[in-house]
């Protein structure tokens, strides 16, 4: 189930934290080794506070609290951006047995108005639909419209386009002005213009700042 994360303890910011540093190892092989402790600190220190966070947990007893919702958001079994550069997503048969090693988060969301800021599932947990449930739910009920993605992930890119998405815009260098190209993706308006979009590292917007994480896998799977 998906749960509205309105005052995450340090732990559990720690343990997304984690789970982020997991995803991007993953799936931004275009990021080098120094690049990771600077998102790292961002993620941590910035980018989780300034989101709404949406999580899913390694448990089936839980209520769909997400966007004030009081039920389930109807895509349980569904498979599943913003991320940075380095910060994806059907019916998952069983639950991730490393999802301890993220204090019992599988994936999360974070979403700014109508902006995907982040989205990443735990390595272990990727194919399984986490990622499509959440960016399901945050379009469906959190007004979610635009993601930016690492041009250099493509899975991602292409996760998103499944999910509706086309590329707006591109960006040579990500928010840092580190050199990875950003794509600039909305969700079921701009034309198509031939650029392979592809995802960030905070969100499968993985921009480098922190756009989502995704992976082909996650679609059925970013990001």
């Amino acid at each position: 189930m998906i749960e509205h994360l309105t005052q995450p303890s340090p732990a559990e910011l720690d343990a997304l934290t984690a789970l982020w540093e997991a995803s991007v190892r993953a799936t931004h092989d275009f990021l080098s080794e120094e690049d990771i402790p600077f998102f790292r600190q961002m993620v941590r220190n910035e980018a989780l506070a300034a989101v709404d966070l949406y999580v899913i947990r390694d448990t089936d007893d839980r209520t769909d609290r997400a966007c004030g919702s009081g039920g389930t958001d109807g895509t349980d079994g569904a498979d599943g951006n913003r991320g940075s550069t380095a910060a994806s997503p059907t019916g998952e048969t069983g639950r991730d047995s490393r999802a301890n090693e993220f204090g019992g988060f599988t994936a999360f969301a974070g979403v700014a108005g109508d902006m995907l800021e982040m989205l990443f599932v735990a390595p272990g947990a990727r194919g399984k639909g986490f990622g499509r449930q959440l960016v399901n739910h945050v379009t469906r009920h959190c007004g979610v419209r635009r993601v930016d993605v690492n041009e250099q992930n493509p899975q991602a890119a292409g996760f998103y386009e499944r999910m509706g998405f086309r590329t707006a815009g591109r960006d040579a260098t990500d928010p840092s002005g580190r050199p990875y190209p950003i794509l600039h993706m909305e969700l079921g308006h701009a034309p198509h213009t031939g650029l392979v979009p592809i995802p960030s590292l905070l969100t499968d917007r993985i921009d480098i700042g922190f756009r989502a994480e995704v992976s082909d896998t996650d679609t059925e799977k970013q990001p």
